[in-house]
């Protein structure tokens, strides 16, 4: 059949002719104008050039003069992606495509190649997540060349299916020993956590959050608007403005740092710069072990902020809204982990929200109350402390 549709739904003219020569050669090309009788015409078209000799098979580029040059201009810089994308793109393209394809031709990378690729990746000391991000990232440029008629069709680049890991968090009476480190490390150290475990911020968002734009002390809600990753200040993930309110231990921490209305709320972490990415990390790491906790990163606040809500009984949809979601079923993997772990609620955060009529502000008491899950033997000075905070 010289017209037909390929795998994806698009008309395509597929043809095998053969030159005075004696040689045979297929030809597929995608037709302008997506219908059968489009199809049937550009097929005309395409056999009469043929004829007359003015066919010319257009000179197909190299996959890395294709994915630096038109794919990058034309779909990733055209398409505004985020600079933390275009970073990982690029860091993609030079350790793992660069050497499997930058010298083939578009058309010469087929089900072969990409089956050999993939075996070199199941080979490779890598997560199935960093597989999947790969084989995204070589599948777009093929799909964008097809698209604008520079190949006839690309190869299908098929995932692995994986299962998502469970998210790591930490339990209400770990949470407590994480802020009372942080508070030892001082006020900028112990209001860059409570953003993120009171409130759900990304690092980035912490990064990017200022005074005067984003923080309500009236109202008592934080509006995350931008985040700051590598030093470079974009939109937040998802490109989603979000408004959170505050619990009462966000609120004292932020009322507790010595400059505030005016500029970056985390103006820079106790000795060190707050851009730098690993600074950052080893901060978190140290109060870990303060804590006497395993070390985890930031983003393991975030984590118990979304399943510590969602334990408390807030509305999966309220949730959605708070930690920026797009999707709900990204949302309902904590209310997954919070109904296959479930845990006995301290007294301090059930008395907390007994007086609260209203869903959401009830949720918010109980979070703000998390200090008070730290036991009295575990510091009976801390515990006094915190009761004040609180």
């Amino acid at each position: 059949m010289s017209v037909r549709r390929n795998y994806r739904g698009k008309w395509i003219v597929d043809i095998v002719y053969t030159h005075s020569d004696g040689k045979v050669e297929r030809i597929e090309k995608t037709s302008p104008v997506q219908s059968r009788r489009g199809a049937e015409s550009y097929e005309r078209q395409v056999r009469r050039a043929l004829l007359d000799g003015s066919f010319n098979k257009k000179e197909v580029p190299t996959f890395e003069d294709w994915y630096n040059g038109r794919y990058w201009q034309e779909w990733v810089e055209a398409n505004k992606n985020k600079p933390s994308t275009q970073e990982a793109k690029r860091s993609i393209y030079e350790h793992h495509l660069k050497d499997a394809f930058g010298k083939l031709r578009l058309d010469e990378i087929g089900p072969a190649q990409i089956a050999r690729f993939r075996a070199r990746l199941v080979k490779a000391k890598l997560t199935d997540k960093s597989r999947n991000n790969i084989l995204t990232a070589l599948s777009k440029p093929l799909r964008f060349a097809e698209d604008v008629g520079v190949i006839p069709l690309a190869p299908r680049v098929k995932l692995f299916k994986i299962e998502r890991p469970e998210i790591e968090w930490w339990e209400f009476e770990q949470y407590a020993r994480i802020l009372e480190a942080a508070r030892r490390e001082g006020p900028v150290c112990y209001g860059a956590v409570c953003l993120a475990g009171e409130a759900g911020l990304r690092v980035g968002e912490v990064k990017g959050l200022r005074w005067r734009e984003d923080v309500d002390l009236v109202a008592g809600t934080i509006t995350v608007n931008r985040q700051i990753r590598r030093g470079v200040e974009g939109t937040p993930k998802g490109r989603t403005r979000r408004t959170v309110p505050m619990t009462s231990t966000l609120a004292s921490a932020l009322r507790g740092l010595d400059v505030v209305r005016e500029g970056s709320v985390i103006r820079a972490l106790p000795g060190h710069a707050k851009t730098n990415e690993n600074q950052l990390k080893n901060l978190m790491y140290r109060v870990c072990r303060l804590a006497g906790l395993p070390e985890r990163g930031w983003h393991c606040l975030r984590h118990s902020f979304g399943t510590h809500a969602a334990a408390l009984g807030v509305n999966p949809w309220k949730l959605m809204t708070w930690m920026g979601h797009k999707r709900i079923d990204e949302t309902m993997r904590y209310v997954h982990v919070a109904e296959a772990h479930r845990r006995g609620l301290p007294p301090a955060m059930l008395k907390a929200g007994e007086g609260e009529l209203d869903p959401d502000q009830r949720v918010l008491a109980m979070l703000g109350a998390r200090l008070l899950a730290l036991p009295r033997e575990h510091d009976a000075n801390a515990h006094q402390q915190i009761a004040k905070w609180a």
